[in-house]
């Protein structure tokens, strides 16, 4: 592969969440339709991160593993959201329950059961390589993950400046079910060309 700063990539993308089985934009340059919801700003972006395990397959005749399998795997994207919504600890905590009480101008939030966990479907949007001429961050890369659910820790800080409040949010990436638009597929990636 030759050398290309266009397929260098830069930023943090924008994250989207809605519920399992919405459907995935077709085009990656398109604004995702009101079913998926934006996150809003993040802390330091966010990591994709795939963590497996391989085992040696050994025969008392070599030294050597005449083979290799993948035993075990770990899909996790995770990010710090910056605003520091309901909404977004609802995310961050896999559900939960919103109410608002107009009258009274609240909104409260209500963490979800032990049993009562929201799986998501993200999509996050980072730049895509390619394009030629400087203009590769005009390109969009979709990364569609059916289904997930938040598993990580979460601490929110409340500081003095310039401190501001974070939400953690660490999402696993879990197999969907038979019928999902993207088939069995953890997850895809879509990269935009022209």
């Amino acid at each position: 592969m030759a050398q290309s700063v266009d397929d260098v990539l830069i930023g943090t993308g924008d994250l989207y969440v809605a519920a399992v089985g919405t459907a995935f934009p077709s085009d990656p340059s398109t604004t995702p339709a009101s079913d998926w919801a934006h996150v809003g700003y993040s802390e330091d972006g966010w990591t994709f991160e795939i963590d497996r395990t391989f085992e040696d397959i050994m025969v008392a005749e070599e030294i050597d593993p005449i083979d290799i399998y993948k035993t075990a795997q770990t899909i996790n994207l995770s990010g710090e959201l910056a605003q520091a919504t309901l909404e977004n600890l609802k995310y961050a905590m896999s559900g939960g329950t919103i109410t608002e009480d107009a009258v009274n101008n609240l909104k409260t939030f209500v963490p979800p059961t032990t049993a009562g966990f929201t799986e998501w479907s993200i999509m996050l949007r980072v730049q895509a390589p390619g394009g030629g001429g400087g203009a590769s961050d005009d390109y969009v890369r979709e990364v569609q993950i059916p289904r997930a659910v938040s598993v990580g820790a979460i601490q929110m800080a409340h500081q003095k400046a310039p401190s501001k409040t974070l939400v953690a949010a660490q999402f696993r990436l879990l197999v969907p079910a038979s019928d999902s638009a993207n088939g069995t597929n953890i997850f895809k990636i879509v990269d935009e060309t022209a």
